[in-house]
């Protein structure tokens, strides 16, 4: 088995020694519009929320015989991803919380 070196594209910067700043998760961030942490999950659940909607639309015009089958498929497909993907999210932030719960200090 043989192998390349790598070179990368940019130099690589020495790191920083200047000491990095503890910042609350909920703070704003430089140049946010004044949100944090809370702010961008409420945004995101109330995605999720937009998502299931659309698709309940969508098969409430389905059946009255208004919209095409395709569209409410696309619709659903795209509110179970969502949720999919919120679910995971959930059960990655659960098992970090329980990390952190279970760190010697």
């Amino acid at each position: 088995m043989s192998g390349e070196l790598l070179v990368p594209d940019l130099p690589v910067a020495a790191p920083s020694s200047a000491p990095v700043a503890a910042v609350p998760l909920d703070a704003p961030q430089t140049g946010d519009d004044g949100g944090g942490f809370a702010t961008a999950l409420a945004r995101a659940v109330e995605g999720l929320g937009g998502g299931l909607r659309r698709a309940d639309t969508a098969e409430r015009a389905l059946a009255a015989g208004h919209g095409s089958i395709a569209h409410a498929a696309i619709a659903r497909a795209e509110a179970d991803a969502e949720v999919a993907v919120a679910a995971a999210l959930v059960d990655h932030v659960a098992r970090a919380l329980n990390v952190i719960a279970q760190m010697q200090v």
